[in-house]
């Protein structure tokens, strides 16, 4: 389906132009209806890979809503993540929050009432290396 997708939306790039509607990627609605790893690619694809390649963090994230730890790992200027059940080395910070609690942090709220163990500079580190897309990007260049 994502192939023929980016297939008409290129036809159509090149019959008018680009398409000057938008979609807001920071639409509230839009992210509750994300799953959280579908959040954390959205984080991983908008790392700046050339200015993050000598950085090697690890952030784990406790989701108490879902039941579910993630790792977020940063190395060589990529962002990943997985779901684990018993972490075999420590992170540089664990961050124990809701969803919600997670959406607010990824829109810039900060940490406030949400329990950290480790160091949160790590986080701020993390999210230096986050750019902001350019919603109106052409898919295909004549």
């Amino acid at each position: 389906m994502s192939q023929r997708n980016f297939y008409l939306t290129s036809a159509m790039e090149l019959r008018h132009g680009e398409n000057a509607a938008l979609l807001d990627s920071a639409n509230p609605e839009m992210a509750v209806a994300l799953t959280t790893g579908m959040l954390l690619d959205s984080v991983a694809i908008r790392i700046d890979g050339p200015r993050a390649w000598d950085e090697d963090l690890t952030v784990d994230l406790v989701l108490t809503d879902e039941q579910r730890h993630y790792r977020l790992t940063l190395h060589n200027g990529a962002l990943t993540h997985r779901v684990v059940t018993d972490p075999r080395t420590p992170a540089g910070v664990t961050v124990t929050l809701t969803k919600p609690q997670l959406l607010g942090v990824l829109a810039g709220k900060g940490l406030d009432g949400i329990a950290t163990t480790g160091d949160p500079a790590v986080l701020t580190r993390l999210f230096s290396y986050v750019t902001k897309p350019d919603p109106a990007f052409p898919i295909v260049t004549p």
